[in-house]
């Protein structure tokens, strides 16, 4: 079967006839012919490209969607050409009721972060889109290499959108799904995601949360570490400028957070550090076991491990003073 060839140039040859079956395909789908439109989605997930083609069917997108199940409206989603479509904004409330009428099983998961980044990449079309459709980000799939939504998702109109909810987990989630081995960051983001890393996630009580965001950005810089070869074997199309800016990108996140943990340590209020010394029983050995436990195991560099031990040090020198 062509979707299973190792031949990568064969299959991209026959993009735009696949594609042109596909309004075919949707109709055989509502009748429950689900072969055609199944083969469709192989082919376009093993092409690995950003955007399979779809130009040769756009005039049929509306026609598509107007007769395609929910089902076949959120699987088929990621792959249209938002950009260009006319009475856009009716397709994506019609996108966005099909999210809601199908199992959130995990390809389904995919298919609507992916979309839904897509989506709001378009200027016109941000407005569109409900604002309960973000909670979607907080599934947190496991998006592939080649993934249109996340390389357009650290855009930074999408990141602005999405901090402006004001929604802690589903910030933490955004960061969580865009940060990847597989994209670098958009222009113009980085500086407001350090921002946001040090004016939202910098509270004594995000703590759980750097933490999450610390363990994501070490898993990114430790699939960069194994370097551009390696990740070129299933992101054929990764270029040796976009690593170079990941690695710094990523590192540059990381220095930020720890510097965000350690000034949470600084910053931890008396009346925190009088509940953590009456926890544990009043005794001074225990409350430093306890500030260690708290802030030392977030802290995954030994310069940063330095500075974090002599900042609980100054931390509890100020306690002892407050008696």
């Amino acid at each position: 079967m062509m979707t299973e060839a190792e031949d990568r140039d064969q299959l991209l040859s026959k993009r735009k006839a696949i594609t042109a079956l596909l309004p075919y395909a949707v109709l055989q789908e509502t009748s429950g012919q689900l072969e055609m439109f199944d083969t469709f989605l192989r082919a376009a997930r093993a092409s690995r490209m950003l955007r399979f083609r779809w130009s040769c069917v756009e005039q049929s997108v509306d026609m598509i969607l107007s007769r395609a199940t929910p089902h076949v409206i959120v699987l088929v989603s990621p792959h249209i050409p938002w950009s260009s479509l006319m009475d856009m904004g009716n397709l994506v409330q019609q996108w966005a009721a099909a999210t809601s009428m199908v199992p959130c099983t995990e390809e389904v998961v995919q298919s609507v972060v992916d979309a839904l980044l897509q989506i709001a990449f378009e200027s016109d079309l941000l407005p569109h889109i409900p604002v309960d459709a973000w909670s979607w980000l907080t599934k947190r799939p496991s998006l592939p290499p080649v993934c249109l939504g996340r390389y357009l998702g650290t855009s930074p109109p999408i990141f602005r959108a999405v901090r402006k909810l004001k929604d802690i987990e589903i910030l933490k989630s955004y960061f969580l799904l865009t940060w990847s081995e597989w994209d670098s960051i958009w222009y113009g983001s980085l500086d407001e995601m350090r921002s946001s890393i040090r004016e939202d996630f910098g509270g004594v009580w995000m703590d759980r949360h750097r933490a999450d965001l610390t363990k994501r950005l070490d898993d990114v810089l430790g699939q960069l570490d194994q370097g551009l070869g390696y990740l070129r074997q299933l992101n054929p199309d990764l270029e040796e400028h976009h690593f170079r800016d990941m690695k710094l990108q990523y590192g540059q996140l990381k220095e930020t957070l720890l510097e965000a943990n350690i000034k949470a340590i600084t910053r931890t209020p008396i009346h925190l550090l009088h509940f953590l010394y009456t926890d544990s029983g009043g005794n001074p050995q225990d409350l430093a076991q306890r500030l260690c436990a708290l802030f030392l195991s977030r802290v995954h560099s030994a310069g940063y491990l330095v500075l974090a031990t002599n900042a609980i040090l100054r931390l509890y020198l100020r306690f002892v003073a407050s008696f």
